[in-house]
């Protein structure tokens, strides 16, 4: 029995490594080229606000280390007894905080593009393999059902 799919659906529109690669560089890419615009623009999304956030943190770290030893802040009240001192107000736990803030957001950047690139590639070997997913109502309340044909 002849297969009534036509070839150019059981192919991917690019190979498992292309897409990969694809989205390694630009995370979405790969899943755009699959025609997969939800995981695309969810990865792509990530990738901005990643993005936004390590110049955000950047900037930061920046303004704090400008500001090391320039200001200070007085702890203690002399109306209630209490002994008067100037601490600086940018110590050297908050730079490292902003440095730690900075790396994190760098770490996400990182895991997003392997993540990417995981997934499409992974998308892109399973292309051929026809899956419905539903959800279903049965007597014991919702079910999700999955169906693959082999």
């Amino acid at each position: 029995m002849p297969n009534s799919i036509p070839d150019s659906l059981l192919r991917p529109p690019i190979t498992p490594k292309a897409a990969f690669l694809h989205s390694l560089a630009v995370p979405g890419w790969g899943q755009s080229a699959l025609r997969r615009s939800t995981a695309a623009t969810l990865f792509s999304s990530v990738e901005l606000g990643a993005i936004y956030m390590v110049m955000k943190s950047r900037a930061d770290l920046k303004r704090a280390k400008a500001l090391r030893g320039l200001d200070s802040i007085t702890v203690g009240d002399p109306s209630l007894g209490e002994s008067v001192t100037r601490v600086p107000a940018v110590t050297e736990e908050l730079i490292n905080a902003r440095r730690l803030h900075l790396e994190d957001w760098i770490a996400v950047l990182v895991f997003n593009h392997l993540l990417a690139g995981a997934d499409a590639y992974v998308a892109a070997n399973l292309w051929d393999l026809p899956a419905r997913v539903s959800i279903r109502h049965t007597p014991a309340g919702p079910a999700l059902a999955a169906q693959f044909r082999w």
